[in-house]
């Protein structure tokens, strides 16, 4: 049966914007609202209101500015005609929103956009608790100060020159990426993973605080365009630095200095010195550090499965060379790629 001949085509619209418990707000090319489903008006407390026509920042204010930026993401995204996703912004009644912002664009004009938000206040709580957690297995407030004064960078990549623009700064960037890492470990350890023989949990942990302290990054501006191969110091010299002060400060055993040490050479660049016995580790230790590092300057999703010593992780990333699911053997080393396809998952 053709559902035509069940509901009209608008009421089934209807139906469907009426129930689905992500906010939804249209916006016309001067950022006055123009249809605001159910649950963005109970996210909002626009529930009887008069919004219909006025400006979503200057009439309604809904939500907290970025004031770091010159431009509003609205009127980013008119007028580049890119969609910014993962943006998380606070409400005045004091809720937190991830919002996705996608352009209207009919025969080449930009008629408004579309926004969709989903209320994200206790899942942020839930990782503002794991980051207490992890401040208090820190060695000392050095480490925590070093983290936290590291920036990364968000950016925009241009395939065809190879320079990437930078579009969100990442004050604590550091902070955010071992914290990420030890996510990613905490998902793969409930699957298993440290029941692999090799595979230390309490060294991977103790590896990832400290791998990136050696880091200097360059000092850069949102809008700024640059070569990241010339812009970017080499990995190398940040992972032997990180390596020195893991050994020579903290003392920490020579097998996570050695992982710190080579987390930036590829495996036919290690020396022969380098053990069979750290490879599982180390291969799983670069696997989460580039998933980190992607998740933390971008809207990168991931998920894993585990079986054995061979982890099946899919990455659904804006670049192309990154996304897909792949097939990581960490006991042999074999990479093999089985989908460029976005996956879907409930």
């Amino acid at each position: 049966m053709m559902i035509e001949e069940l509901i009209s085509q608008e009421n089934f619209l209807n139906y469907i914007l009426n129930s689905i418990d992500e906010a939804l707000i249209v916006v016309d090319h001067e950022l006055n609202v123009k249809y605001v489903n159910p649950t963005a008006e109970m996210f909002l407390k626009l529930e009887g209101l008069t919004y219909k026509d006025k400006n979503f920042y200057s009439d309604l204010n809904l939500l907290e500015k970025n004031t770091s930026n010159k431009k509003t993401v609205l009127e980013e995204v008119m007028e580049t005609g890119r969609a910014k996703k993962g943006i998380i912004r606070k409400t005045k009644n004091n809720k937190q929103l991830s919002i996705n912002v996608y352009p209207l664009i009919e025969e080449g004009v930009k008629k408004g956009v579309l926004i969709t938000a989903q209320d994200v206040t206790d899942l942020l709580a839930m990782q503002d608790e794991l980051d207490r957690a992890f401040a208090l297995t820190l060695p000392n407030s050095k480490v925590e100060n070093k983290l936290k004064n590291t920036v990364e960078y968000k950016d925009r990549y241009d395939a065809e020159t190879g320079m990437i623009t930078i579009t969100e700064i990442i004050s604590d960037g550091g902070y955010r990426h071992v914290v990420n890492c030890l996510r990613l470990l905490s998902n793969l350890y409930q699957q298993g993973i440290t029941k692999i023989i090799g595979i230390e949990k309490d060294q991977l942990v103790q590896a990832f605080i400290f791998h990136d302290l050696g880091k200097s990054q360059p000092i850069l501006a949102v809008g700024d365009v640059v070569d990241p191969k010339e812009v970017f110091e080499d990995g190398k010299l940040h992972a032997y630095r990180g390596a020195e002060i893991a050994k020579s400060f903290y003392h920490l055993d020579d097998d996570i200095v050695q992982i710190i040490h080579f987390h930036h050479h590829g495996e036919r660049e290690l020396p022969e010195t380098f053990p069979w016995r750290l490879r599982p580790m180390f291969r799983l230790f670069q696997l989460i550090d580039g998933l980190s590092a992607a998740m933390t300057r971008g809207e990168v999703e991931v998920h894993f499965t585990v079986q054995d010593c061979v982890i099946t992780v899919t990455e659904i990333n804006q670049r192309p060379q990154y996304n897909g699911t792949w097939k990581v053997d960490l006991f042999t080393g074999q990479r093999i790629k089985i989908s460029d396809k976005h996956m879907t998952f409930v």
